[in-house]
């Protein structure tokens, strides 16, 4: 007979199969002389006692003493029996698991064959689950859809998915009882503090106060700074003749570019020597209108706002009004997906959603009706689709007068800063493409000129300036390209006309030459550049000029390049042009960064082909023609 004690039938119990949370195992060990307590055994039958909660899975130990021996399990409740399994001595285990819909109470297993059973456990359902957790979401791209996933939990038999947006109701603009406009700021320098007398012309309303060092103006835009370097500064509002249940303030604030720590503004209710808490607010670096709660406004409280930045990185405090009858409104549920049942999967794919930012929230289920809590909800702003890497070309029939053109200055507001950018092809410049030999670049540089590391540049006679070129710097034995596609979507033949760009040199510090040549392709489909290896046609190549040791860098040397190709390339209804430039660099020496800038490429629809034809003139006036007519 197999060892029956209470350690290795537990053991043997979780290893079959782990129950759930929150549940209580009944374990009934026969192999003892005497049945169980609440248990009946004789003539083949093991009866249990009557549970006080529905079961949801039973688990078997026995001894298969007979070669032929069988077992029939019965579960019952309010006294009636139903047969829910069968097994037999091929094996010394068995579980079963229960319908949701039962109420299992009690057992009854008849065994015959000369099968025994060595031990026995029963799972009752458990009292609670826990709420799904680790809830992700990916693949917002189209900003109609998304991916969700969360961690599978101990117990659940399915999850059910739910999608929602937030509708504000009740919410009221309420009532402006005062306000401060700061119209009359004068220049200050901007670590000195205001004098009293400057300090007091940039309010219409008597009364504001300031911390010692705090109070520097910002110009004429009715804007004043707060600040300190030694402690926190502070700008407080004179008294307002004015009472209310609940009030607003309600005032645009910034924090300073230069701001590297709290980027919070404390806001505090001044009511005769007692200031208190009425709440705070996270700044960004861009102006913006907050509101915060003012519970119990009594007359003549007024308002301090308190910097937590000090030095330099100081706040900035726009208009300021006290608003009564305010309400922000409370947000209101209204589902997109309503419990949508996904059975066992712990992921589900959403689409066709309404381009507007929603929430997902997700809550599992298990037997007999137990339901967890909603899992914490993930907003996706479908609004504002995940930014990826695109196969796109631009259409021809949206080119005014045919003409293309592209000074990349748009990636100046990429660049604002130094350091690696993210590069997608397709997206961060639309319809242009990089490469580096045939891998997809996926990041690029911002520099002055000087930059010697190997990549895709962002190129500024100085760094600041709104204006950019692309370029890059091709390590040696490296091949760095980069294009833009058209599609011909006009439905007529169209010319390519002219390719014009400044070809341009930068990081003089060089010693052998490199190019920069631009191609050109038409494919009757669109493809990565890097996917077409031969079939281009050379436009126009630019050799750099060697330098010594220290020449200048942040003025490139540029060659205009005009190309009328010869013969002109064609580009049919459907067919795709793609033009690229291509750094190609030496095996060995010094390199520089090769780029180009204001790209300007021109279509002309096909001149139709001259068509010759003849007419046989006969039988005119009854005489026969004598030749043919063009």
């Amino acid at each position: 007979m197999p060892c029956a004690c209470r350690l290795c039938l537990a053991a043997a119990f979780s290893a079959m199969s782990a129950p759930a949370a929150d549940v209580d195992p009944v374990v009934a060990d026969f192999s003892g002389a005497a049945a169980p307590a609440g248990w009946t055994v004789g003539n083949g039958e093991y009866r249990s006692p009557e549970y006080g909660a529905a079961v949801d899975r039973i688990e078997l130990r026995y001894d298969a003493a007979g070669a032929g021996g069988t077992a029939s399990v019965y579960a019952s409740s309010d006294s009636v029996e139903s047969q829910v399994a069968t097994f037999t001595a091929a094996s010394s285990a068995a579980s079963f698991d229960f319908p949701e819909t039962t109420d299992f109470r009690m057992f009854r297993i008849a065994t015959s064959g000369g099968l025994s059973l060595s031990s026995f456990a029963a799972f009752v359902s458990p009292s609670g689950m826990d709420a799904p957790a680790g809830v992700a979401v990916s693949n917002n791209t189209t900003g109609t859809s998304f991916d969700a996933g969360w961690d599978p939990v101990a117990g659940a038999t399915g999850y059910r998915v739910y999608v929602w947006t937030n509708a504000v109701a009740g919410a009221s603009a309420g009532t402006v009882v005062w306000q401060e406009t700061l119209p009359g700021a004068t220049n200050a320098a901007s670590t000195t503090r205001l004098s009293d007398a400057k300090f007091s012309a940039c309010f219409e309303n008597p009364g504001w106060t300031r911390s010692d060092k705090a109070g520097y103006s910002t110009g004429v835009d009715g804007t004043i700074r707060i600040g300190t370097s030694s402690e926190n500064g502070w700008l407080q509002t004179p008294q307002i003749d004015s009472a209310a249940d609940g009030m607003a303030v309600r005032f645009n604030a910034k924090a300073n570019a230069a701001n590297t720590k709290s980027m919070d503004i404390v806001v505090e209710r001044v009511s005769g020597e007692t200031a208190s808490l009425a709440g705070t607010a996270t700044l960004t670096t861009e102006m913006q209108e907050l509101t915060v709660m003012l519970p119990g406004w009594a007359a003549g409280d007024a308002i301090r706002f308190n910097s937590l930045a000090n030095g330099d990185r100081r706040t900035v405090i726009g208009s300021v009004a006290i608003v009564s009858g305010y309400s922000g409104g409370r947000e209101e549920p209204a589902y997109i997906v309503d419990g949508l049942d996904v059975g066992v999967a712990t992921s589900h794919s959403f689409r066709d959603l309404p381009s507007v930012p929603v929430f997902f929230a997700v809550e599992a289920y298990g037997r007999r009706g137990v339901t967890s809590s909603m899992s914490e909800a993930a907003e996706v702003d479908l609004s504002n689709p995940d930014k990826v890497a695109v196969l796109n070309a631009c259409p021809i029939s949206s080119l005014e007068g045919g003409v293309y053109a592209q000074n990349f200055d748009s990636l100046a507001a990429i660049t604002a800063t130094t350091g690696d950018k993210q590069w997608l092809n397709g997206t961060t410049l639309p319809y242009w493409q990089a490469y580096k030999g045939d891998e997809p670049v996926e990041s690029f540089k911002y520099n002055g000129g000087a930059g010697n590391t190997g990549g895709l540049y962002a190129l500024a006679s100085s760094q600041g300036l709104l204006t950019r070129a692309l370029g890059a710097f091709s390590s040696q034995n490296d091949e760095f390209s980069f294009g833009i596609s058209f599609t011909n979507d006009t439905g007529k033949a169209v010319m390519l006309s002219s390719v014009a760009c400044f070809a341009e040199q930068w990081g003089f510090n060089n010693d052998t030459n490199q190019t920069l040549s631009a191609s050109a392709q038409v494919a009757g489909e669109l493809g990565w550049i890097a996917a077409f290896g031969g079939g281009w046609t050379t436009l126009a190549e630019t050799q750099s000029s060697v330098y010594g040791e220290g020449s200048a860098h942040e003025t490139p040397v540029a060659t205009s390049v005009s190309v009328g190709p010869e013969p002109g390339i064609c580009i049919g209804p459907g067919q795709v042009l793609m033009l690229k430039w291509t750094v190609h660099s030496p095996t060995s020496g010094k390199v520089g960064i090769m780029a180009v800038d204001d790209v300007v490429v021109t279509f002309a629809e096909a001149a139709s082909p001259k068509v010759r034809f003849s007419i046989r003139l006969a039988d005119i006036g009854g005489r026969p023609s004598e030749g043919l007519n063009d």
